[in-house]
């Protein structure tokens, strides 16, 4: 952390105007950080709704196509969720990667009991 004060003017020195102008442009920086985080969360979720529809729809006629669509639209959602995994790392802020947490572990299926028969074909 003490690396990142170095690069700090010394604030004393500053005058009051250089001291907003420069308040002005970090408050610009987070904002612009704040909305490229919404809009990849927003694309997530609509990818993953859109994943879900063509689930739906694969057993059709055309169903070869939707898997490639699948799997294309898949592998953009785990590039998305990499990127926000290490975004949300990199960030001592880690407030936005929770829901996206408690959904996944929701999501997942419990194993099954081990007194229920089992067939391996």
């Amino acid at each position: 952390m003490a690396a990142a004060y170095r690069t700090l003017p010394d604030l004393d020195a500053l005058h009051p105007h250089e001291l907003k102008v420069l308040i002005l442009s970090q408050h610009e920086q987070l904002l612009s950080k704040d909305e490229q985080l919404a809009s990849r969360d927003t694309e997530i979720e609509h990818l993953k709704l859109l994943i879900a529809k063509l689930r739906r729809m694969q057993f059709g006629r055309k169903s070869e196509k939707l898997q490639r669509q699948i799997e294309q639209l898949e592998l953009r959602l785990d590039e998305l969720q990499s990127t926000q995994a290490e975004n949300t790392a990199a960030s001592p802020t880690p407030a936005v990667a929770a829901p996206t947490a408690n959904v996944a572990a929701k999501a997942a299926r419990k194993p099954l009991p081990e007194h229920l028969p089992r067939e391996v074909r």
